[in-house]
């Protein structure tokens, strides 16, 4: 088993000895007939997990998750300790650090998406992260415990890092209201054409207080553009809630067929996933009307990360390969193999840009996980080539 799945596992004691063995094990992926080219490996970062392109395409941002660090503790993020960095792209696809710490004083900041129509609060390109909030410690080492800690939220910033406004995902919130329990654990966030927001909540960490949080094992929410500007001002808006019980969503995106994917990380956080790794489309409309449909994929064991390039699918497995899965348009699941050896440690939340060139900057931040908060984690960037999604 791989270091990332035992400790990932620490979130709930049960962990993946209580999701039994697999009944449909995904076998081995063939390799992806185009192999990534490693642009960079920056070893700079504290347990990075989520990545964002600016709107322009001229810089990207990492979430430093901060994870706590202590494998006698087990998973936590280190209350109030993550932060975003902002870095500049190179003309040859590299990144240089232009804020360490754009913004800092952050529980557990994870995915993010960029704005791509404008609100009257919010600017076209905003950037919204995902605040995990839990399971949490402080940085002695004592659990946070107290419900009163909990704010589980979505921020909202703009590239210079001033702080736009947030959504609340805790308990009285309208979304709270919508799925009937607070977001434990937000994870990923994805914007559709037309503006609407998307997350996805893994759903655990809520026996870690005192009294525990009741969670459902995680959901998909619909913050419909409308509602947007009202929930960042605390009102009661529109919000529609997808139940995946038990199995943990974690990556989110919308595809260029206009569906909006996402994924389970399930067995690798302490849930009896069904799909064991499962891959998801489901329409706007299926979120509003509660449907889930099954998994399109599945038995890939815990998948993370997603976003896309051109029409192929780009999903993060992080219990037993450690890799990139690249899925085509067709169903066919492989695995992206690099020009040079790469083991990747905890791949999480890949960001993609198409280039003028026309091929594609995968930015890979590598969620080590219960590794010192040294700066020292690393985030991958590869270059796809030109006609990537067309072998």
């Amino acid at each position: 088993m791989k270091r990332t799945s035992r400790v990932l596992s620490c979130l709930i004691a049960a962990a993946t000895a209580a999701a039994g063995a697999s009944a449909f094990a995904q076998t081995a992926s063939p390799d992806y007939p185009i192999k990534g080219q490693v642009v960079q490996r920056l070893s700079v970062f504290d347990n990075p997990e989520g990545a964002i392109f600016s709107a322009d395409g001229k810089h990207v941002f990492v979430t430093n998750s901060a994870e706590l660090g202590d494998p006698k503790i087990g998973f936590n993020w280190t209350h109030k300790a993550g932060y975003i960095s902002k870095l500049e792209v190179q003309s040859d696809g590299s990144l240089k650090m232009v804020n360490e710490k754009l913004i800092i004083g952050l529980t557990g900041p994870l995915g993010m998406a960029v704005s791509n129509t404008a609100t009257k609060r919010f600017p076209k390109g905003t950037i919204f992260v995902a605040l995990a909030d839990a399971p949490g410690a402080n940085p002695d080492g004592t659990p946070v415990k107290d419900k009163a800690d909990h704010d589980p939220k979505i921020l909202a910033f703009n590239e210079a890092g001033n702080v736009l406004g947030e959504i609340k995902l805790g308990e009285g919130s309208a979304a709270y209201k919508a799925a009937g329990v607070p977001a434990t654990l937000a994870n990923a966030l994805a914007f559709d054409k037309s503006g609407n927001l998307y997350l996805a909540d893994t759903g655990v960490a809520g026996g870690t207080f005192d009294p525990p949080i009741a969670t459902k094992g995680g959901g998909i929410y619909l913050f419909p553009k409308s509602s947007i500007d009202d929930l960042a001002e605390g009102k009661d808006a529109k919000v529609s809630y997808l139940a995946v019980p038990e199995g943990g969503p974690d990556g989110i995106e919308v595809g260029p067929d206009g569906l909006i994917h996402f994924n389970t990380v399930g067995v690798a956080a302490g849930l009896k996933d069904p799909a064991e790794g499962g891959q998801y489309k489901v329409t706007k409309s299926d979120i509003e009307n509660g449907k889930l449909p099954a998994p399109f994929g599945k038995g890939f064991g815990a998948l993370d990360g997603l976003d896309f390039a051109g029409s192929v699918r780009l999903d993060t497995e992080i219990k037993n390969t450690s890799s990139v899965v690249v899925t085509t348009a067709d169903g066919k699941a492989y695995t992206l193999t690099y020009d040079q050896e790469v083991k990747l440690a905890g791949p999480a939340d890949v960001a993609v840009r198409k280039q003028s060139d026309g091929s594609y900057l995968l930015v890979i931040p590598e969620l080590t996980a219960t590794a010192p908060n040294n700066k020292d984690n690393t985030v991958t960037v590869v270059r796809l080539p030109k006609g990537f999604d067309k072998p």
